[in-house]
């Protein structure tokens, strides 16, 4: 699509010269991200040689150039970028743009392969940046291949703090200096290990725990009004089974949003569901 149309002579034949060396790349791409298995790949595989520097730069440019509006490659594109509206790297963010997975930079075979454009958020793309992974554990989550949300592996918890700034549990009417939810990656027992360091890797990358804890601070203050209620109806007891309902029906779409882990680590705080809510509220 992208050497369609109005494209001269001498580029067409430049870039069909290398059609089935992109056809090749891609489909040993497809299988690295099908075995977890990204960071194997040799970039020399995945280029032409060093002395073509403006090959790769024209291989690079069917992206840059003719994949923009009202160019012949724009479909693949836009397919790619309107799958979701929420960007698949952090569960937040809306899509606005399309990420290489593997960086077109050192990867220019797979600079318009369909499978290796992702749609993501602006803050997540630019947390990326042009990382290409060198170790197993390095390998971001692939949102076409890694399917991570059959278990839980998303927590949270209630911190509350000293005036020193000491972390310590507060107990029902305490009323702590500061509070603040903390979020982190903690799966079951069965995973392998490596798999736990990856997904572990991923949040770090995007700044996840950071990005669920804004979006917790702006959920808060919403839901007072109903704990509130729950509170004076049946005390404690209530508020906890309140709270751990609005996890079962976040969890019904996906087990590991911000939100599922919020209303559990809420739950599972004997301060906040005995009146502490109140302050978290008042910010």
């Amino acid at each position: 699509m992208c050497i369609s149309s109005s494209i001269s002579s001498a580029k067409l034949t430049l870039l069909t010269g290398y059609e089935n060396a992109i056809v090749g790349a891609a489909d040993v791409y497809e299988q690295a991200c099908r075995t977890a298995t990204l960071h194997e790949l040799e970039p020399s595989a995945f280029a032409p040689d060093p002395s073509k520097k403006k090959d790769a730069d024209d291989l690079i440019d069917m992206y840059e150039r003719r994949m923009d509006p009202h160019h012949p490659g724009r479909p693949v594109y836009d397919e790619a970028r309107n799958r979701p509206t929420k960007c698949p790297m952090c569960g937040v963010g809306s899509v606005r743009q399309v990420d290489h997975h593997m960086p077109k930079s050192g990867f220019p075979y797979l600079a318009t392969v369909p499978i290796n454009l992702l749609p993501i958020c602006s803050d997540c793309n630019f947390a990326k940046n042009d990382r290409a992974p060198k170790r197993y554990v390095e390998q971001t989550l692939h949102p076409y291949f890694d399917d991570v949300d059959g278990e839980r592996w998303l927590k949270s918890r209630l911190i509350t703090q000293l005036p020193d700034g000491q972390t310590y549990e507060a107990q029902p009417h305490d009323r702590p200096a500061n509070w603040f939810v903390n979020f982190y990656v903690d799966p079951p027992a069965s995973w392998d290990p490596n798999l736990t360091a990856r997904v572990a890797h991923h949040f770090e990358i995007f700044k996840l725990a950071d990005l669920y804890e804004d979006q917790a601070a702006d959920d808060l203050p919403g839901i007072e009004l109903s704990i509130e209620e729950a509170f004076q109806a049946g005390g404690t007891a209530d508020v906890r089974t309140q709270l751990e309902g609005l996890a079962r029906s976040r969890a019904r779409v996906h087990k590991n949003t911000w939100m599922v882990a919020l209303y559990e680590g809420l739950a599972s705080s004997d301060w906040f569901c005995s009146g502490g809510f109140r302050q978290v509220a008042a910010g």
